[in-house]
């Protein structure tokens, strides 16, 4: 053999193979259409991508085309008639069906070739690739954007209530003590007025609160300090606080607890917990009592938040405690969608875990379990 083209054959060969290896690296295969003889080329590469063997292609395009998604097969074929009688550069993403159940998306890129001194295209070629990953990216993406979005409204929404609450109380003072100084202002209206400005100043402090933890979740800096203390005294304090908040509306909270629980938890933290069920079990209890329950096992320190309110569907339990979730309608009930999300991050940095039972109707139960 003549050994300059055996030195031309091992570089073909070579190059083959280069091209082989990052048409795999780039998991992009390639194609080329004949538009005189309408037959198609395409690298294995690309087949491996469809899902098809060179059997079943056998240089049919029908083959190549019953794998496209059925909703973006017009749109594909109308981008590849126009790029070839305008001479544009073809790039289109559609979606691809390699297998009864799984979807890929892939973008196509190509071009034609046309005759000497002819506006005839001859053929038309290109590269396709696979961005299944990418797209699956950006939808994460667009999908958080959104929710950021809406989470801004509802929170904008939340803060603006408290505080338009308060500048008209301040307007109504700001009337008193012009139109009736000192008549007006009362032993019992002034702590009236007092408690009901604490009340939207405590809300604000709490939205914040869980925007602040949201953020601090997010980046990984939830921070837990333990110490020791007794579950049952922390409970106990929280309700006598919390009781301002539930006599403004009407609702009684009943705490039974029968023996000491101590343990090493962060207290901070926990009590964070404790209040966030609460103000749920108010939100969604529809005024009746709400009873609360802190017990022991061998192993578990056991706290229990129980209304008796309009419940939680079965198909909308897994979501309660995901960020900005909030399984009632925004028209029906307040609230960001924090504060379980934060809840159950807390409970599992103690390396416990919340468990819901829930039945529409008739109310709500979580239980917070914590290792002792």
């Amino acid at each position: 053999m003549d050994p300059l083209y055996s030195d031309v054959e091992h570089q073909l060969k070579q190059s083959r193979e280069s091209l082989e290896f990052a048409l795999q690296s780039g998991r992009m295969g390639t194609w080329d259409i004949n538009l005189e003889t309408r037959t198609v080329q395409c690298s294995k590469e690309m087949l491996e991508l469809w899902g098809v063997s060179a059997d079943e292609f056998n240089g049919q395009r029908s083959v190549l085309q019953s794998k496209v998604h059925p909703d973006d097969v017009q749109m594909m074929n109308a981008a590849i008639d126009a790029a070839i009688h305008s001479d544009q550069i073809y790039e289109l993403e559609y979606r691809i069906l390699p297998s009864p159940g799984v979807q890929k998306w892939v973008m196509s890129r190509g071009r034609c070739t046309f005759a000497p001194h002819s506006p005839m295209a001859v053929r038309f070629a290109g590269v396709v690739f696979d961005i299944t990953e990418k797209k699956a990216k950006e939808e994460a993406l667009e999908a958080a954007i959104n929710s950021r979005d809406q989470f801004y409204m509802i929170a904008g929404h939340e803060l603006k209530t408290p505080l338009t609450c308060l500048q008209l109380q301040m307007q109504v003072i700001e009337f008193e003590l012009k139109q009736n100084f000192p008549h007006a202002f009362t032993a019992g209206k002034i702590s009236s007025g007092l408690r009901k400005q604490q009340e939207h100043l405590l809300r604000i402090n709490r939205i914040i609160d869980n925007i602040l933890d949201e953020s601090k979740i997010s980046e990984g800096r939830l921070n837990i300090q333990v110490e020791s203390f007794n579950l049952c005294e922390l409970a106990s304090d929280v309700i006598d606080r919390f009781k301002v908040i539930a006599e403004s509306s009407g609702v009684e909270v009943q705490f039974h607890c029968t023996q000491t629980v101590p343990g090493k938890w962060d207290s901070f933290r926990i009590e964070q917990v404790l209040l966030n069920l609460l103000i749920n079990a108010i939100r969604y209890g529809k005024n009746k009592p709400i009873y609360v329950e802190v017990s022991k096992d061998e192993d578990n320190a056991i706290l229990v938040v129980r209304d008796q309110g309009m419940g939680i569907s079965p198909e909308d339990q897994p979501r309660v405690f995901e960020r900005f979730e909030r399984v009632i309608s925004g028209n029906e009930v307040s609230g960001i969608g924090l504060g379980l999300f934060i809840s159950n991050n807390i409970v599992q940095a103690h390396k416990g875990k919340i468990l819901l039972k829930s039945k529409v109707g008739e109310g709500s139960e979580f239980k917070v379990i914590l290792p002792l």
